[in-house]
């Protein structure tokens, strides 16, 4: 039988899964020096990153559960090296800061964040699939190196190999960077501001109002909120993805576009971009092809069946960056989103980035890169 659902909750703990639903009531009622609006990887890592600076209370509101929406969608790959293919230098910089703070986590929270290193091996039938200039963390492999890391391809293929990447189970990593948050509220909408001058001196919400210090919205897209002036543009991309059944078919690691391996001898496919389908519904044609590509790159993958299957929206803005800022005009008030494809990876450097702008006003290198303004005039 095949679950319409992302794998990631059904390898949860129960005491993981309740995690997701906490709600700390008393919290409420008292007035944080920092309100966090969102649930998801950012805003949970916001929301720790700001406890671990010692920010004062710190309160996070979710409207639904803990990692809902694109978060427990995602693949939770943490794969900085090979956007130094499509991304500009700063995004790679702050992905490769963004892995090492992962493995910071991964060793200094009680029990870890449930990280998997692993191994990136990229696919082409020939070198010009890839960019000429190879940076110095690529292997290039040739057909026989290739084929000896995944016997029977369909046909030969050159790869280009990065070790030492990694991936999390979103949900895992949320629940264990939600246990060491000091109130949490979910099932709490946030629904209007309200400004006085250059401050937020008030959050309305769907449980009352709520006065903070200072507010960091990790909406995934930016806010649309009563009494608050944001024009940002953006949109949202939905993409499917399924976990097949297990296999005898072992990958090493991460490839490329073909799966990836994790747990039980399940492989991870898809990431498909569905421009235009704005229904929330799996599409059971985009599934199909999915499968088919797998046995189309190694035969030994037809039939094969299908355990989960899932669709998210990805948010994002029209040049692909994400939004790491001050809310334009406000003095106490930040925000981060669009982060697309990579909010799991991103998630703990913009939380430590936006601590340290919020204790230190101390804004991000190369602010104009991540700015909420660059958007104007366009």
């Amino acid at each position: 039988m095949t679950v319409n659902g992302a794998v990631w909750r059904y390898q949860l703990t129960a005491q993981e899964r309740a995690l997701l639903g906490r709600t700390d009531h008393d919290a409420l009622g008292a007035r944080p020096d920092v309100l966090v609006v969102g649930g998801g990887v950012l805003g949970v890592s916001t929301a720790a990153a700001c406890a671990e600076a010692g920010l004062g209370r710190v309160l996070l509101i979710e409207t639904g559960r803990l990692g809902t929406g694109a978060t427990g969608g995602a693949t939770g790959l943490l794969i900085p090296e090979p956007h130094q293919w499509s991304d500009p230098e700063p995004f790679v910089d702050l992905e490769r800061a963004s892995l090492k703070r992962w493995r910071d986590l991964e060793e200094s929270l009680p029990g870890g964040v449930g990280l998997v290193e692993l191994d990136w091996l990229g696919l082409a039938p020939h070198d010009s699939g890839f960019a000429a200039h190879q940076p110095r963390a690529v292997e290039w492999l040739n057909p026989g190196q290739v084929e000896e890391l995944i016997p029977g391809l369909a046909r030969p293929m050159e790869g280009a190999l990065i070790r030492r990447q990694a991936r999390v189970n979103p949900l895992r990593a949320v629940a264990r960077l939600a246990a060491g948050l000091p109130a949490v509220a979910t099932g709490v909408a946030a629904t209007s501001v309200t400004i006085r001058g250059d401050q937020i001196v008030a959050v309305g919400t769907s449980a009352g109002v709520i006065s903070p210090g200072a507010v960091v919205f990790a909406t995934g897209r930016p806010p649309v909120l009563d009494g608050l002036p944001l024009d940002i543009p953006s949109d949202r991309v939905k993409g499917h993805l399924l976990v097949t059944e297990p296999t005898d078919v072992r990958l090493p690691g991460i490839v490329a576009p073909l799966a990836t391996q994790i747990e039980n001898g399940q492989l991870l496919a898809g990431g498909t971009f569905d421009l235009g389908d704005e229904t929330p519904a799996v599409q059971p044609e985009v599934i199909d092809s999915i499968v088919d590509g797998l046995a189309a790159t190694l035969p030994a993958l037809s039939g094969v069946g299908v355990s989960h299957q899932w669709c998210c929206f990805r948010p994002r803005h029209p040049d692909r960056r994400p939004v790491i800022d001050k809310v334009p005009g406000l003095a106490n008030a930040w925000l981060t989103s669009g982060h697309f494809r990579t909010g799991i990876l991103n998630a703990p450097v913009t939380a430590a980035v936006l601590a340290r702008w919020i204790r230190a006003d101390e804004p991000p290198a190369e602010a104009g890169t991540w700015s909420a303004t660059r958007f104007r005039g366009r």
